[in-house]
């Protein structure tokens, strides 16, 4: 009988970076006034969820996200691999400051939403993509039949939920997660058997398989 590993995933609460529309990336800046507020109200939904590990990247928004969320109800670890992806030059920038850029940045265009190529410095999709396969192996290496939490970011959930919903690296773009919003995966051995999605103050929306 397959064992049942459960995935959790959640994007870091607000920052400034995101009220003012501007790339952080690597740049390890803190959770908001508003964003502290909202995981302290959305650990609230979480009082009834059972985590045996959380798994954060290394920066303090993802950090302090699972801190205020979980507390000491689990042991709460770091990952590098699970860091959001440097966007290099555009670091910083605003999205109107990007669409200003000269030489432009290339683009496409999935799900309805302009992706940045190419930024000069900037992690390529693609090396974003085998960071995430990493971290599933680790997952699965050594936590699985667990009940798993991951704080982590925009981009890098992006691919991590598109490996575990077996799609391709650009099909992963079409959904980027909104803050705070807890997506869960539910596996049999490595086949995914069930997925839904909460955004913590609004009904779920489940997808069975």
């Amino acid at each position: 009988m397959p064992v049942e590993t459960v995935i959790h995933t959640i994007r870091h609460g607000h920052t400034d970076y995101n009220a003012e529309k501007r790339y952080a990336g690597s740049i390890d800046i803190p959770l908001s006034e508003k964003g502290a507020q909202d995981c302290q109200k959305a650990a609230l939904r979480l009082e009834n969820h059972h985590f045996d590990v959380v798994v954060t990247s290394t920066m303090k928004r993802s950090i302090d996200t699972a801190q205020i969320m979980v507390g000491a109800k689990a042991t709460i670890i770091q990952s590098p691999l699970c860091n959001e992806r440097n966007f290099g030059v555009m670091e910083g920038l605003t999205w109107e400051d990007v669409l200003k850029m000269e030489p432009p940045v290339l683009m496409i265009d999935v799900g309805n939403d302009l992706h940045t190529v190419n930024p000069p410095g900037s992690e390529p999709f693609e090396d974003v993509w085998q960071r995430a396969k990493r971290f599933r192996r680790f997952l699965f290496k050594n936590y699985a039949g667990e009940n798993i939490l991951i704080v982590s970011h925009g981009v890098f959930l992006q691919m991590l939920h598109g490996l575990l919903r077996g799609k391709s690296c650009i099909e992963s773009l079409a959904y980027y997660p909104a803050n705070l919003e807890l997506a869960s995966f539910t596996f049999h051995g490595r086949q995914l058997v069930n997925e839904k999605t909460e955004k913590l103050t609004h009904p779920e929306v489940e997808v069975k398989f």
